[in-house]
């Protein structure tokens, strides 16, 4: 008794799409810049930035490979927090020591566009796992 295998059974599966460091390293890069277009327009972070992690958060989870879905999960509060770090640190300070204005502009910036961010997740995250769970 011989089993007959077809060459397609045989194949690796390819995954076509993003790794998880590419989506964390895309989807930063890209958030940093938006915010930088954004405090340089309007002096603080403000709607663009905000938009744009939604925007970042869900292509992200529409580009992702399948098996590195959680990537799109875990990645808009990474590119926030990075780009927080970076870019977010040309928004005018409060004044003070600069470990205190490092502190405060962190503080600030997850407090005051928290909803944004979990909202952003919560989009990103529901199609991540909508496409994970159509494909095998």
């Amino acid at each position: 008794m011989t089993s007959e295998v077809s060459a397609a059974e045989q194949a690796p599966k390819v995954h076509k799409g993003w790794t998880y460091p590419g989506v964390i390293i895309i989807s930063s890069i890209a958030m940093i810049l938006l915010m930088a277009i954004d405090v340089k327009t309007s002096g603080d972070i403000g709607l663009i930035s905000n938009i744009g992690i939604s925007i970042i958060g869900m292509i992200a989870a529409l580009k992702v490979r399948t098996p590195d879905y959680l990537a799109a999960i875990w990645v808009v509060p990474i590119a926030w927090i990075i780009a927080l770090l970076t870019s977010g640190q040309l928004a005018p300070k409060l004044g003070g020591s600069v470990a205190r204005e490092q502190i405060l502009s962190l503080a600030y910036g997850l407090a005051m566009h928290a909803g944004w961010v979990l909202g952003a997740t919560a989009i990103a995250a529901g199609i991540a796992i909508f496409r994970r769970g159509r494909q095998p």
